[in-house]
């Protein structure tokens, strides 16, 4: 049998080591990498900020009506959909006068209305609803700049 023996004039550990390293630094790399987090899916939902000062509302004589474009608009009353539109409205106004009798005044309405709402059709239910001695109020969109 014949014996085999190295040739080199230094052991091979400083470059077992060295490469050793190499591997840990690109270990350490990938790992606290930032490629290698998890994605996060949808948006990120920040609630609006106006620099405009709101008064606050008495809730229990307080409405809110939405107006949407059309033809035929459709009217919203507390979020829900008014069947009829803009010709049961009245009735509604009517409905809330009797609630509270004696205090009209104290009632606010507000008018939330779309941008492409017809003059036409927000002039009706203000009138509608300054007819019935309401407090009303239109809702605004500040300025964005």
């Amino acid at each position: 049998m014949r014996r085999v023996q190295s040739t080199l004039s230094t052991p091979g550990y400083p470059i077992v080591i060295a490469a050793g390293a190499n591997l840990f630094l690109l270990f350490c790399f990938l790992v606290w990498s930032p490629v290698h987090r998890l994605p996060r899916y949808g948006v990120n939902v920040y609630p609006p900020e106006s620099h405009f000062v709101m008064e606050a509302y008495n809730r229990d004589n307080l409405h809110i009506v939405t107006i949407t474009p059309g033809d035929t608009p459709r009217i919203y009353v507390e979020g829900i959909i008014l069947p009829g539109g803009l010709d049961a409205l009245p009735a509604k106004l009517d409905e809330w006068a009797a609630a509270t009798p004696g205090r009209k005044q104290n009632t606010t309405i507000i008018i939330e209305g779309d941008p492409a709402v017809s003059y036409g059709n927000l002039s009706k239910l203000i009138d509608m609803v300054l007819q019935r001695n309401f407090t009303l109020s239109l809702q605004g969109r500040p300025a964005v700049e």
